[in-house]
């Protein structure tokens, strides 16, 4: 089964970053101040660089290129429930997969009985999302 192959790494990467919540916290004042409030930064980026493209890595050979899921839903969930990372990786997880059921199910409803390829539905909604980010971005003068 597929799904046991990938399911040791999937499990040690996303524990690992749920449980990375606080020094994620930290980290978004920058390496000096989270340095200052204890946290070995170098160390902390390691772990989280190496348990990040551990999930990735296994979600990816599992289930192939899914475009724009973590741009959107991040970023939704952000905008929902606030910048606390120890509330949004759970919730990014969740929305995420939530996000390519309606996808899927949208895949197979539109043109049934034919299957529109489900990267096809994650562009149609993450083309334009990821442009209104942009736009929102550059309004506020982060450009």
């Amino acid at each position: 089964m597929p799904v046991l192959g990938i399911l040791p790494y999937l499990i040690i990467g996303l524990s690992i970053l749920l449980l990375s919540g606080h020094a994620l916290n930290l980290l978004q004042f920058g390496d000096e101040q989270a340095h200052q409030l204890g946290l070995p930064v170098n160390r902390a980026k390691t772990i989280i660089l190496v348990a990040a493209s551990l999930a990735t890595a296994a979600a990816v050979a599992f289930a192939g290129i899914i475009g724009f899921v973590g741009l959107i839903v991040p970023h939704v969930m952000r905008m929902w429930f606030g910048g606390d990372y120890r509330r949004l990786l759970p919730l990014s997880l969740i929305g995420g997969a939530a996000a390519l059921l309606v996808a899927d199910v949208l895949a197979r409803v539109v043109l049934a009985p034919q299957e529109i390829p489900l990267g096809i539905i994650t562009a149609l909604a993450g083309a334009p999302f990821f442009l209104w980010v942009l736009r929102r971005s550059k309004n506020q003068g982060y450009w």
